[in-house]
């Protein structure tokens, strides 16, 4: 979906303002050691969870989800213009359908760790995506560049592939590598 410049750039200003807000009010209802190495465990499982959905969310969804699909290409015709997801509509779902539910089951620590670490995990794929697209030098895109070189065969290639943005290993887990 277009989006404004305020809209597109939302993420990386709520995100960790959300992530802050979300891990010290876990934290600070943490009782004892044991919940904050739970949290601390939830945190990365998150991170890894959030690695899975990204190559699942990009492959299956953007790529195959016909009324998804259509607006991702809006991505794909334009790679440089503001288009994502509205931040309010990414954190409903993950408030909605992983921080809320997670609570009810299993209790705070663990549901405020997992969904911290997938929203830190978002934030990263967004930040990465950008300077994939947007990077005009410097360190930072040269640190990225291999990145950067896997995510425009994911553009240009007449393959399909190349869905993980932040990480090739679900790539090479389900053979959607392209090389070259």
């Amino acid at each position: 979906m277009r989006l404004s410049k305020w809209g597109y750039y939302a993420d990386f200003t709520v995100y960790p303002v959300v992530i802050a807000v979300l891990s010290a009010a876990t934290l600070d209802d943490a009782v004892d050691a044991r919940a904050v190495g739970a949290w601390a465990g939830a945190l990365l499982l998150g991170i890894g969870v959030w690695t899975f959905l990204e190559y699942w969310l990009h492959r299956i969804a953007l790529h195959q989800t016909a009324y998804l699909a259509r607006m991702h290409a809006l991505h794909h015709r334009a790679p440089q213009d503001y288009v994502g997801t509205p931040t309010w509509l990414s954190l409903a779902v993950l408030i909605g359908f992983l921080l809320l539910p997670i609570w009810h089951f299993v209790g705070l620590p663990i549901a405020g760790g997992l969904t911290a670490g997938v929203m830190i995990g978002y934030l990263w794929y967004g930040l990465t995506h950008h300077w994939i697209h947007h990077s005009r030098g410097g360190a930072l895109r040269r640190h990225l560049e291999s990145r950067r070189v896997r995510h425009l065969r994911h553009h240009y290639s007449p393959k399909r592939g190349n869905f993980g943005v932040t990480t090739a290993f679900w790539d090479r887990v389900f053979g959607t590598q392209i090389h070259s």
